[in-house]
């Protein structure tokens, strides 16, 4: 497959997947594990652990610009009140609960960074991302049936964001899914569909934003004209996919439940295991 094809491919995947449950990751893997890039002037695990991690820039941005008012507005409203410009500590308290959410996972990212790098590598990878999205597509179903009731409407305050993102570390493990992890941990507290989905959201930015810059670092030196073409490229075609993708996933959990995307992971993970025992 010609490497701006496969790049264009992966885009979709990444725009079609970041931030619906199943984990975008995951789905990556399990492309680039039948389709990786070809004929690079670099080393090509290197590239490959770059791309995959790299295009994720194009949906956090769909994410800022679409949620860009809800942003700003909070950050004003941190920012005068911090200058006691105005007793409304709500822009506040939503920064400070992201940056509670945020730490679990970068704190244990850092300390498991060398197996992450490596488990793209491993010769059980189908197996890992078969039962990640087996276990979590069963958890996923089990927690929607008993939160079918939308109405209850818990906020998330400090105590929330921090077990979200204790929860949310679970998502190192490939196919698990970052999203998936967040919005179930946060329908389980009693936060409603809206709330949780658009949680992930927002946790997403300075998580991904992070992993992003870091391997745009670790792997500096492959950066050329062909592969600074390539990420640029995934990005854009993420970023514009990605922006419809996220108004067609909150217009659709304001009518149905997460319970279809369990279904579709556990359909995946048993397909994805059998083909790996079947090998």
């Amino acid at each position: 497959m010609d490497n701006t094809l496969n790049a264009f491919l992966r885009g979709i995947i990444e725009a079609a997947t970041e931030f619906l449950p199943v984990s975008s990751t995951g789905h990556l893997f399990l492309f680039s594990y039948f389709f990786p890039f070809k004929n690079l002037s670099v080393p090509h695990e290197a590239f490959e652990d770059l791309f995959d991690i790299f295009i994720q820039t194009g949906a956090i941005l769909s994410v800022v610009v679409l949620y860009f008012r809800t942003l700003w507005t909070h950050l004003k409203s941190a920012i005068l009140y911090s200058f006691k410009k105005t007793e409304d500590a709500a822009g506040l308290h939503f920064y400070l609960n992201l940056f509670i959410g945020i730490l679990p996972i970068l704190i244990l990212g850092f300390v498991f960074k060398s197996w992450l790098d490596q488990v793209k590598m491993r010769s059980d990878l189908l197996l890992i991302l078969g039962g990640s999205w087996l276990v979590g597509g069963l958890v996923m179903v089990f927690v929607e049936k008993k939160h079918l009731d939308d109405s209850s409407g818990q906020k998330i305050g400090w105590k929330e964001s921090l077990i979200v993102g204790f929860l949310q570390c679970f998502a190192l493990i490939p196919g698990v899914s970052r999203s998936a992890a967040t919005i179930i941990s946060a329908r389980t507290l009693g936060v409603s569909k809206k709330d949780s989905a658009e949680f992930s959201f927002f946790l997403a930015i300075p998580v991904l934003t992070l992993a992003g810059l870091y391997k745009l670092y670790k792997h500096r030196a492959i950066l050329n004209s062909e592969t600074i073409g390539l990420l640029i490229f995934g990005s854009i075609v993420s970023f514009i996919i990605c922006f419809f993708i996220i108004k067609l996933f909150m217009a659709f959990i304001r009518r149905r439940s997460f319970i279809s995307f369990g279904v579709y992971r556990i359909a995946l993970g048993i397909l994805v295991i059998l083909y790996f025992l079947r090998g």
